[in-house]
């Protein structure tokens, strides 16, 4: 695995990593949909509107607030930009997103090609609630939720699109669900294509996850930002692991 040598990737021979963190990784540019988005996030870390969130692996219910749930499982701002520019710089019209949560990262990814489609799902019907509400204020009807179980959906959902130009891997941060998914998402990538791995540190079995992923032969270049693994599939680029500091 390569570090960057620099935090503006001085030292990296590859151009086209080189102009990636540059022109996207560090870009500082606020883009339009970046104020409003960020309002929202700060309305609902103030909401003290209690809803029942299903746990998963018990079946029981518990109230959390929809405060509680933006702190901890929403994506920070930083990553769900970077999430947005990343998507953005493969001009994404196919949007895959598994794990909605209350849709900030869903609407940031609606932002990328409002001619295009961000097609979204999460297990908790309660959360799918909160992020429709959301969705409806930012009138984004390129978004389609699909509120099950991901791995009961998910294979139907794949067989209504014959390629998808972006994935956001965020739902059950186990090995075995990520590397389903994964296989299951392979087939639709083509040269452009971008998936991305949240938490690929949460656990040790996520980073077994990752580094299987990352060594795949279909994947030519990785990139562990720590908080997210990033992996292309352009056959122009050489096989390469990258470790970048963000």
């Amino acid at each position: 695995m390569i570090k960057a040598g620099h935090r503006k990737g001085f030292g990296i021979h590859s151009p086209f990593v080189f102009s990636l963190l540059n022109s996207v990784f560090y870009e500082k540019s606020q883009y339009y949909c970046y104020e409003r988005i960020e309002g929202l996030r700060d309305e609902l870390k103030s909401a003290k509107e209690k809803i029942r969130i299903t746990d998963r692996g018990t079946g029981n219910y518990k109230e959390r607030t929809i405060a509680d749930i933006v702190g901890r499982s929403a994506k920070r701002s930083k990553y769900a930009q970077l999430l947005f520019r990343l998507a953005n710089s493969n001009r994404s019209k196919t949007i895959l997103e598994l794990g909605t949560c209350v849709g900030l990262t869903t609407l940031y990814l609606s932002q990328v090609n409002r001619q295009g489609k961000v097609i979204t799902l999460d297990a908790d019907e309660a959360v799918c609630n909160v992020a429709r509400e959301n969705f409806r204020q930012f009138y984004a009807d390129n978004i389609e939720l699909h509120c099950g179980e991901i791995d009961e959906i998910l294979p139907a959902v794949l067989k209504m699109y014959p390629t998808l130009d972006f994935v956001f891997f965020d739902a059950n941060h186990t090995k075995a669900a990520t590397l389903s998914y994964f296989d299951l998402c392979l087939p639709k990538a083509h040269k452009e294509t971008i998936f991305v791995f949240d938490d690929i540190y949460r656990s040790a079995e996520m980073y077994d996850a990752w580094m299987q992923i990352s060594r795949n032969p279909k994947i030519r270049l990785s990139i562990d930002v720590f908080e997210m693994g990033i992996a292309f599939f352009n056959t122009d680029l050489l096989k390469q692991e990258y470790l970048v500091a963000f």
